[in-house]
């Protein structure tokens, strides 16, 4: 599960949301140059993620409990570790029309000076989303 916050950043003051984490059916990740995220459904990844599923021993989550031990027992390709897996998420979504990469462990930056440096907006609010 994800989540969404505020922010500010302690280089601008600039304030922006954050958001963390992909969903159920969907991973976030983000550009390692400018900070702007892109969403990848497991649909979209395909084959990858069927063999990262079926190299778990337990569901990816709770919500795909049913479909992850189907796909365990039932597809015949190559299991896939995670840090493969990664690998190739992050070969899928592409390059960033910054030049930078999408990557999922990228850290959120502020959209104005791309400053790593931020705090929680207690006015930004807080979600959980899918």
């Amino acid at each position: 599960m994800g989540s969404q916050s505020g922010a500010i950043c302690n280089q601008c003051e600039t304030h922006f949301t954050v958001n963390d984490g992909g969903g159920f059916f969907f991973h976030l990740l983000r550009c390692d140059t400018c900070g702007a995220g892109k969403s990848i459904s497991f649909e979209e990844i395909g084959e990858p993620h069927l063999r990262y599923l079926k190299g778990l021993k337990v569901p990816y989550c709770m919500a795909t409990d049913e479909h992850d031990r189907k796909v365990r027992e039932t597809y015949k390709g190559k299991p896939m570790t995670r840090d493969e897996y990664h690998a190739a998420v992050e070969e899928l979504c592409g390059k960033c029309d910054c030049g930078g990469q999408f990557r999922l462990d990228a850290p959120a930056r502020c959209p104005r000076c791309r400053s790593e440096n931020h705090r929680q907006d207690p006015e930004g609010g807080f979600i959980c989303y899918d």
